[in-house]
């Protein structure tokens, strides 16, 4: 494997990570902001969404970035 492919690899898991802490925060949020009626956890769901949807971005930056150099030495 190269070092752009384990590069890219690593890069994979830390959105995943990230998005599974997000889903689970999100979920709990709504859940509090919804049944229980706390009203500041509204924007702690809105704070899940955006930063799962961030490291969305960031995993396809990077491989468009990784991708553009790999295109360029061939």
């Amino acid at each position: 494997m190269t070092a752009d492919a384990t590069l890219q690899k690593k890069r994979l898991i830390v959105m995943l990570v990230i998005n599974v802490v997000c889903f689970v925060l999100a979920g709990v949020a709504i859940y509090g902001a919804v049944s229980l009626r706390i009203d500041w956890l509204r924007l702690v769901f809105l704070g899940a969404i955006i930063a799962g949807l961030f490291s969305h971005v960031w995993f396809i930056l990077g491989w468009m970035r990784g991708s553009k150099g790999e295109g360029a030495s061939s």
